[in-house]
């Protein structure tokens, strides 16, 4: 029992994880150094850890080795054991360095140095409910501490990972503040319900990554393969990642700030016309147009009536030279701070901190403000039995923009911002000097809009856990996630189309109760058999509530008070709604290893969730894997060269239970209509419901290889999967006879297959250091089965196709493959065209006809597969640099292969009144004798000069970017100390430095596009309609350590 509790104790003194040092499967190292002093008396031992370079370890684990009481070293590698008998011996121990055991032999004072452990086999991996050791793990799974992610200065945790895992694609496709960036863990496999991963943060289920504060994070795991996220069962489809936020510390109270400021600007600002130049392009254009209508050219574009109207040009566009991106975009500041402190005794260890962070978008008026808290308290009741509390709340006020990137583009240089006398804006013209219909200025529409939300979501957990036996105790916890949010919008009659104010306000609440109990068995049988089990039961239950208020437009009596109680209640667009959920779970696993060389997982889960008809609420969930340590066989000690060498072979089914709450049921909802021009409310069945939805089932097959080279300064880990999904939630058109368009049902497999690479090299370990980080990923997405239909194609209102299509990737652009321009009659006469075709048209190739083969036309036999929006492979590099004060990293991310469909160009293209690009004008077909660069057609009024879903429109969205540039300076302590700190680090960053893209990109940003996959056969993921620029942001900030 002593030895349990002494494992128990360390877990709340160091990151090395007593959770893995009770885990039988460990190693004793033959190589710990053993330090002799000489004599003394029982008293208090204080002294410094350092490396062998002389640099202060902090957090180093110092135990006295008969007790088993101790402390954590602090940020300058000081620490003080009390009470340490002249006979006792120290033990330091910390992930990275060697174990080193010294004998006080009563002095007062022991300096250690530990030497650096490059190999990292004891490094502790977070498993679902447990921990293992890196040298025992048999799945697939990326781990990131703490130690490489505190120093980035970003908003949310997932942003720290970009470009740092592989298989782990984070796409940043929003860049307004407090967006979440979408994830998908080695590609997606649902055509209907979530991609998404199970976020679990400190054991509980289902959070939100937005909740947590980069600097409380000490490690985030991401379980890659079915075998490991089996355990989580029906929520384990879209991988599962594990963040473990920090601890209290045996020892005195250590208290941290970590502050730094900034500002964000916008970049990928393009070279648009204005003024005279863009008269002139317009006027050339009209005149074109106007010949190949026959028109007389020579008549004047203004002031004639001979010339009809629609091609005419005001004068007026030539006053005006307004580029909107620098109105609408500005220098946004932010800032953020977090204060920490962590501590505790031998019974009782605790982390508390704060973070307030205040961040401006770049496009007008938006902005995100965060306020967090968090406290994780762990305390030991007597002996085997401990008990701890966490709770996390933090509050959210955001307000967004009405007006999207589309708003520059579509808006034209000759449009004035200055306000009039009265404060209104002047609307946007046309070429005629006439309104838009159905536009307002940009600026009207940003200040006279207010979309505000707040939100507050706050966690808590409590545990209790007991040591039964020897080797056996169990553990149960109580949790709960309580959600509140408000979001209330004001249209003022200026920022709206028809001239009607209008105002509505959302509230929402959810609560999500958790309770786990897990029994956990360990025993090493005192041989060479280690063996662990636990035994499992989750009960879930969540309930959420949501009510909508809109007022009828231009009701508020006055616009000065914005709230609905001014306003007339529309009650057709008002509702409330309230919704529930439950999961029931028992689960359990079991590891074994023989002489630490042959090692064996399985696991299994069984979960029953309400989201499915009472026959089919039940799935199970196996996995099994093994691995084999060669490098421990006898045949291979001694080798110099190879240190590691372990291949793994793992198997496992998941699920997917992330559609709606009531989707196998028929459900109605009220509608209103009037009957003599009385408005009138009735019911009305808005879903056909099925009884016999089933679980989306993901069955997936992983070979992999751990493999370490020269003690392990070379580290690689290769892995080839298969995942196949059956059994997929899909919305499937129904004859128009039955009232719906779809009726969702289980129908179709998607398969993606994938190769990915981790490898990890300490290039120098002197003075100066110098390690790097690389991964690369490749992953094929294909459409297996439709349940009996080879393709189902959906074609957006304005003309762009996606195609669901056997053999090919989830939701492909589909269309016609651009050929070139007809440069000529001659070439009209002798190309495959549409019918009305004329020289400057664009030229497409001709496929295929009615009977397969090509036909002299261009029909919609001839539409193709384009590409897809998404990546065909993903690469990521980090490289740490350090010599003496001063440390240097650089974060590196590449994606190859997709396509995004950039919606902007029909603006040009389509002769709207909009913002023109340079390039357009400069490489188009102006005539026989201009015919531009052989791929810009004409811009006409016409749409026969352009067709919208054609590979003109799609644009290769890869790209090489190096993502943080991070250089800190940490203060000597000789100089830090004289101010009672123990360390001073100034850091300058710079986020999103350079964005290389391919040649023919002309969006902002190559991730800006939807990636929502989940609306079935509606889905229009890659379709860029007006995303925010990537933005470049530079930081200055401090850590400091008192």
């Amino acid at each position: 029992m002593r030895k349990a509790h002494y494992f128990l104790l360390l877990a709340n003194l160091t990151a090395y994880s007593a959770l893995a040092l009770d885990d039988p499967i460990r190693t004793s190292r033959a190589d710990n150094q053993v330090v002799k002093i000489e004599n003394g008396s029982q008293q208090t031992v204080s002294g410094t850890v350092r490396d062998d370079t002389g640099t202060a370890l902090e957090g180093v684990s110092v135990t006295v080795k008969r007790t088993g009481s101790g402390v954590a070293t602090d940020a300058a590698g000081k620490f003080a054991l009390e009470g340490v008998e002249p006979t006792d011996a120290l033990v330091f121990r910390s992930i990275g360095y060697q174990d080193l055991e010294v004998e006080v032999a009563g002095k007062t004072t022991v300096d250690a140095v530990m030497e650096a452990d490059v190999a990292g086999l004891d490094e502790v991996v977070v498993v679902g409910y447990g921990t293992q050791r890196k040298s025992s793990v048999t799945a697939a799974i990326s781990k990131v501490e703490n130690k490489n992610l505190d120093q980035i200065p970003v908003g949310r945790p997932e942003l720290a990972l970009v470009g740092r895992l592989a298989g782990v694609n984070i796409s940043n496709t929003r860049s307004n503040p407090g967006s979440a960036p979408t994830i998908r863990v080695r590609g997606s496999g649902s055509i209907s319900a979530s991609n998404d991963p199970l976020v679990v943060i400190d054991g509980f289920p289902g959070g939100s990554m937005s909740s947590v504060n980069m600097n409380d994070v000490a490690s985030i795991e991401v379980l890659k393969d079915a075998s490991s996220a089996a355990i989580y069962g029906s929520r384990g489809s879209g991988g599962v990642i594990i963040i473990t936020t920090k601890k209290g510390t045996v020892g005195k109270p250590q208290l941290q700030l970590n502050a730094y400021a900034g500002v964000a600007e916008a970049l990928g600002h393009d070279d648009w016309i204005s003024g005279d130049e863009f008269h002139d392009y317009v006027a050339r254009y009209m005149n074109r147009e106007y010949a190949w209508q026959g028109g007389d050219v020579s008549i004047p574009l203004w002031g004639d009536d001979r010339r009809p109207p629609n091609f005419r040009v005001n004068p007026v566009i030539r006053e005006g030279n307004y580029i909107w991106e620098d109105i609408l975009l500005r220098p946004a500041p932010m800032q953020n701070y977090s204060l920490s402190v962590r501590g505790g005794t031998d019974n009782v260890t605790y982390y508390v901190s704060g973070t307030y962070r205040d961040e401006q978008g770049t496009l007008l008026t938006t902005g995100y403000k965060t306020y967090a808290f968090r406290a994780n308290v762990d305390a030991k009741l007597a002996p085997g039995i401990n008990v701890g509390i966490m709770v996390s709340p933090n509050w959210a006020d955001r307000r967004t923009s009405p007006v999207t990137m589309e708003a520059i583009v579509k808006t034209s240089p000759f449009v004035s911002p200055e306000p009039y006398p009265d404060g209104t804006y002047p609307r946007p013209l046309d070429y005629w000097g006439n309104s838009v219909s159905g536009q307002t200025s940009p600026l009207a529409t940003l200040y006279g809009t207010f979309n505000t939300s707040s939100s507050m979501n706050n966690v808590g957990e409590m545990y209790a856990e007991a040591q039964l036996g020897k080797g056996l105790s169990i553990r149960s916890s109580f949790g709960a996630n309580i959600t509140y949010g408000i979001a209330e919008n004001f249209q003022s009659a200026s920022a709206t189309s028809n001239g009607l104010n209008s105002g509505s306000a959302r509230d929402t609440r959810s609560l999500n109760l958790l309770n786990e109990n897990v029994l956990r068995y360990t025993n090493d049988f005192g041989g060479d058999h280690d063996f662990n089990a636990i035994l499992g039961a989750s009960f879930q239950k969540a309930t959420s509530r949501t009510a909508l208020q809109t007022a009828v437009a231009g009701s508020f009596n006055n616009e000065t008070i914005r709230t609905l109680n001014n306003a007339i209640i529309d009650p057709s667009r008002s509702y409330t709604t309230k919704s529930r959920w439950g999961l029931i779970s028992y689960f359990g696993r079991v590891n074994y290893a023989y002489k630490g060389k042959y090692l064996v997982s399985a696991s299994f889960r069984t979960d029953g969730s309400s989201r499915f008809g009472p026959d089919n609420r039940w799935g199970n969930f196996p996995s099994a894997s093994i691995a084999w340590r060669v490098s421990q066989e006898d045949f291979m000690q001694g080798n110099t060269v190879i240190s590691e060498l372990k291949p793994r072979v793992s198997y496992g089914v998941v699920g997917n239970f992330n559609i709606g709450d009531f989707s196998y049921l028929g459900t109605i909802d009220d509608v209103y209509y009037s009957p003599d021009d009385a408005l009138t409310k009735g019911w009305a069945q808005n879903a056909i419901g099925n009884g016999g939805l089933q679980w989306e089932r993901t069955e997936s097959y992983n070979i992999g290889l751990d493999l370490g080279l020269f003690n392990n300064r070379l580290t690689m880990a290769a892995d080839y999967y298969q995942k196949k999904t059956t059994n997929l939630l899909y919305d499937v058109s129904v004859p128009a006879i039955s009232g719906f368009p779809a009726a969702l049902v289980n129908v179709g497999d998607v398969r993606n297959t994938g190769f990915e690479v981790e490898l990890n090299s300490q290039n120098l370990t002197g003075v100066f250091k110098w390690s790097t980080a690389f991964n690369f990923s490749r992953n094929k997405n294909e459409v297996v089965d439709l349940g009996g239909v080879d393709e189902v194609i959906n074609t957006h209102t304005r003309g762009m196709a996606w195609i669901l299509r056997k053999g090919e990737p989830m939701f492909s652009f589909y269309g016609y493959k651009l050929a070139g321009v007809l440069v000529d009659e001659n070439d009209v006469a002798n190309s495959p065209i549409m019918d009305g075709s004329k020289p400057g048209n664009t030229k497409y190739a001709d496929v295929s006809g009615p009977d397969g083969v090509p036909d002299g036309k261009i029909t919609p036999d001839d539409r193709v597969i384009l590409g897809s929006y998404l990546p065909t492979m993903t690469f990521g590099m980090v490289n740490d640099f350090s010599w003496k004060n001063f440390d240097l990293s650089i974060a590196m991310q590449s994606s190859v292969g997709a396509k995004v469909y950039n919606l902007e160009n029909l603006y040009y293209q389509g002769a709207t009144v909009s913002a023109i690009r340079r390039s357009l004008v400069e490489n188009q077909w102006w005539s026989t004798a201009e015919p531009g660069n052989g791929k810009e057609p004409a811009t006409a009024l016409s749409q026969l000069a352009w067709v919208s879903n054609s590979d003109y429109y799609l644009e290769d969205a890869s790209f090489l970017a190096i993502r943080n540039l991070n250089l800190g300076y940490t203060v000597p302590q000789s100089f830090s100390e004289r101010y009672k700190i123990n360390s001073f680090r100034l850091f300058a960053s710079i986020s999103n430095l350079l964005m290389i893209t391919k040649k023919g990109f002309h969006g902002y940003n190559p991730e800006g596009f939807t990636s929502g996959e989940i609306d079935g056969i509606k889905s229009m993921p890659g379709f860029n309609n007006g995303s925010e620029p990537i933005n470049r942001v530079y930081t200055f900030g401090v850590n400091v350590i008192f």
